[in-house]
């Protein structure tokens, strides 16, 4: 009786070890494969019949098509149930579950887009299955990996009566790279190719644009942080701060920003910096209604002149572009306007590479139908903002 125990015990531990060893090899396979498709931040968890896996993208330009890679590697490994856990700067943003048997109906034709969606759940409350892959070391990892992203910056002003437009175009090329988990450091120098009278003497001059150090970070549940210190737009430096809770799946947000700064600004033919004394905060809320793909948005704050005021965007997408309208009131003060954004060349960036010179991803610009220059002004902080 004791060896027939004995045997069941040395046979179990056979084929535990035997699945543990196979499991092991797919995780290898797995992660070589995703490596030569140019991801980044690799990590591979399989277990019974679930795979889990994370990854950020910086080789495709639209997020879809990553994901869209990314299942249709996992797909072919046998596993029924597919998470992907999506990162940027190493941060777990929002994860994606659905069944591999669904991904491969969809590749096939045999569904269409719609029903295949219906099958897939989307979260931001990613800390259960992160915690599966926090701690695994990361292939391909992004830090220290330099972008020198080229910005164009056009502006465009029609405020007199004797000419119809005057335009500023700058060329802003900016270092970025990130050091550790969740960091960016943007360095940002603009150099000015056309600039008419209006927009000043501070135009014509070679620049900083926006040189900031930012920390993004991750509380418990579906709320995510940013933190940023250092030299802004709209001639502002200072810190900045913004909690975004997302919630039903991600089609709708809260979000809560505040931010201390003072003024950097050239006046004749001197570079002046004045205190930190300017407290700005906002409120934000959207959802993003599925059957128009489109995204609503009201904002109400005070800005930079301490001004209190609100807005409301209502922006329609058509795959990756988009364009909007606004309107807000802000000190009494009511203005409009529009907002586009398109995409750039090129689609998708060169695999496995630690320096990169490209464009942005999109090209963003928003237009102010009225002439008002100081009330409900606010500043960016960052040069894709």
């Amino acid at each position: 009786m004791r060896n027939h125990i004995r045997f069941l015990i040395f046979i179990s531990l056979l084929l535990l070890n035997g699945n543990l060893l196979f499991a092991q090899r797919q995780a290898g396979e797995i992660t070589k494969r995703l490596n030569r498709a140019g991801f980044e931040n690799i990590r591979v968890f399989p277990y019974g019949n679930t795979v889990t896996v994370s990854y950020e993208n910086s080789r495709y330009r639209n997020k879809a098509t990553a994901l869209s890679e990314i299942l249709d590697s996992l797909s072919g490994y046998g596993y029924d149930t597919l998470k992907v856990i999506t990162l940027v700067k190493d941060l777990p943003v929002v994860i994606t579950k659905l069944s591999a048997s669904v991904w491969k109906q969809y590749k096939a034709s045999q569904i269409t887009g719609i029903e295949m969606a219906r099958q897939i759940t989307i979260s931001y409350n990613t800390d259960a299955v992160w915690n599966t892959l926090s701690n695994r070391m990361s292939t391909h990892p992004h830090i220290n990996k330099i972008d020198i992203v080229v910005y164009p910056q056009v502006s465009i002003m029609n405020v007199q009566f004797n000419r119809n437009y005057e335009v500023q175009l700058n060329i802003a090329p900016a270092l970025e790279v990130s050091l550790w988990r969740g960091m960016k450091f943007t360095g940002q120098v603009i150099f000015p190719v056309v600039n008419d009278y209006r927009f000043g003497e501070v135009g014509t001059l070679i620049r900083a644009g926006f040189v900031t150090l930012a920390q993004e970070f991750r509380l418990p549940g579906t709320i995510q942080g940013r933190a940023v210190v250092g030299k802004f737009n709209a001639d502002r430096y200072g810190a900045d701060m913004t909690l975004t809770k997302f919630l039903f799946g991600g089609v709708s947000y809260l979000s809560a920003n505040a931010g201390y700064t003072g003024m950097y600004r050239y006046v004749s033919s001197n570079w002046y910096r004045d205190d930190l004394s300017t407290l700005t905060w906002f409120l934000k809320s959207g959802y993003f209604y599925k059957p128009y793909d489109m995204q609503l948005d009201i904002t109400a704050g005070r800005y930079l002149m301490g001004d209190y005021g609100l807005r409301g965007d209502v922006t329609r997408y058509w795959g990756e572009t988009s364009i909007g309208f606004y309107a807000m009131v802000a000190g009494s003060k009511f203005n409009g306007g529009f907002h586009f954004t398109i995409p750039l060349l090129p689609k998708r960036n060169r695999k496995n590479r630690s320096f990169e010179v490209r464009t942005p991803y999109y090209f963003d610009w928003e237009y102010n139908a009225g002439t008002e220059f100081n009330k409900g002004q606010i500043y960016k902080t960052r040069p894709n903002e």
